[in-house]
């Protein structure tokens, strides 16, 4: 279940480890017991109340056999020179140290702590053989023998195999793009919140018994403390969100039921903050830039950095910083440039206040020296204020950063279909 930033490309659950596995259980010399099978499948159908006509493709698989699964998936949706263009952004950004290779560490990460998943693209539902349970959950399997823990992670994926057909906008990889950072982890928390409370009750549980209220906290520390080694070695980008769209998207889904995804957020500020669920933001398209790099410079890659990740960043590189600092954010976008040998990037944010746009620009001055030197800048980015905006820029992209205000359309959107609106007014809208 559990895994990082796959674009959607696959959807998984989660399942926290420890000693040893389950006397009754679900899979049977390798393979899931078609009936056992068949009767999760209708009891999630009944409770998320969407159907298939036929059984989906379930199968066993090993921690190996993920590798090769997310590897293919992966080569099969984003060319190489996509993925390193990616990459490089995150670099440039300070988000992703240089000499960590994003593909092999996410890899690493997932195949370490997936219990399950659905792949879209073969529309297929995995378990991941000998996952462990704990004891408690092991006991109540002998009392009601029920495999418990196999039967969770089934419930949850078939859910995303429900989601896949009746919202396929939001799960199919032809509608995915890779320059929306933001979007994809609140459509994501959307998506995984859906998926836990439905996978939840259709094992009998009903709403009543879900433990909402401290659900964010005590989800976070089990997955801190139950971590792998590839998880506890990973990159923050990494290891301070894998938790993120379970631990956002279940109040959402408790809050909006069915709903939640016939409108999903559309910022990871909206995912993380009730009272902002339905906030207008700020979107900006730095397309009409590229014509204007320094003779010398190739555009390379852009995207938004969110609220998210925007924690994830001075929780990384800052000492002790206050959740303040990234929780005024109102939209941003950041264009990184080839410029001879160095990668240059020009980042423009938005802010609720002017007060928070001073919090901001001082707390990123004090980061800068860090993102300087993770990134392998020749200078710390330098910023301007100019009211409730801060633009930040290499040394390279100063000229084109004080063109940021004019030249970067904007609009200010409350959902998904109007943020893809405003980035092609041609698309489907829908969200």
């Amino acid at each position: 279940m559990r895994g990082g930033r796959l674009h959607r490309l696959l959807i998984l659950g989660l399942a926290l480890a420890s000693p040893i596995g389950c006397a009754y259980g679900l899979v049977a010399g390798g393979e899931i017991r078609p009936v056992a099978f068949e009767a999760v499948l209708d009891r999630t159908m009944q409770a998320r109340q969407l159907f298939v006509s036929e059984p989906p493709l379930a199968r066993v698989a090993t921690p190996d056999d993920l590798i090769v699964v997310v590897e293919e998936a992966l080569a099969e949706q984003w060319p190489e020179e996509s993925v390193r263009a990616y990459e490089a952004g995150l670099v440039t950004m300070g988000l992703w140290p240089r000499g960590r290779d994003l593909r092999d560490e996410t890899v690493a990460v997932f195949s370490s702590e997936v219990a399950g998943l659905y792949v879209p693209a073969t529309e297929t539902i995995y378990v991941v053989e000998g996952t462990r349970s704990p004891l408690s959950l092991r006991l109540l399997s002998f009392v009601s023998r029920r495999d418990f823990l196999t039967e969770f992670v089934l419930s949850h994926e078939i859910v995303h195999l429900l989601q896949h057909v009746a919202y396929p906008e939001l799960i199919d990889p032809a509608f995915q793009r890779i320059d929306q950072d933001d979007l994809d982890r609140a459509i994501q928390a959307a998506l995984e919140g859906d998926a836990l409370r439905y996978g939840y009750e259709a094992m009998g549980a009903g709403i009543d018994s879900l433990p909402t209220d401290a659900f964010t906290e005590s989800f976070e520390e089990d997955v801190a403390e139950n971590a792998g080694e590839a998880l506890e070695d990973a990159p923050a980008l990494l290891r301070l969100t894998l938790a993120f769209p379970y631990a956002a998207g279940l109040p959402l889904s408790v809050a909006e039921g069915r709903g939640l995804l016939d409108r999903p957020p559309a910022s990871t500020e909206q995912a993380m903050h009730p009272e902002r669920r339905r906030e207008p933001f700020l979107v900006f398209d730095l397309r009409p830039l590229r014509a204007r790099l320094p003779e010398g410079c190739t555009f390379l890659h852009e995207n938004t950095v969110g609220e998210l990740h925007l924690s994830v960043l001075f929780r990384d590189l800052g000492d002790d910083p206050s959740p303040d600092v990234w929780q005024g954010w109102d939209g941003d976008r950041f264009l990184v440039a080839q410029c001879g040998a160095r990668l240059e990037f020009v980042w423009l944010t938005a802010w609720d206040r002017e007060g928070d746009a001073e919090e901001f620009a001082e707390a990123y001055a004090g980061i800068a020296p860090a993102v300087a030197d993770r990134a392998g800048h020749d200078a710390p980015p330098e910023l301007t204020r100019s009211g409730r905006e801060v633009s930040v820029a290499t040394p390279a992209l100063r000229d084109l950063a004080r063109e940021l205000g004019a030249g970067a359309a904007r609009k200010r959107v409350v959902d998904v279909a109007e943020l893809k609106a405003h980035f092609d007014p041609a698309a489907d809208a829908s969200p």
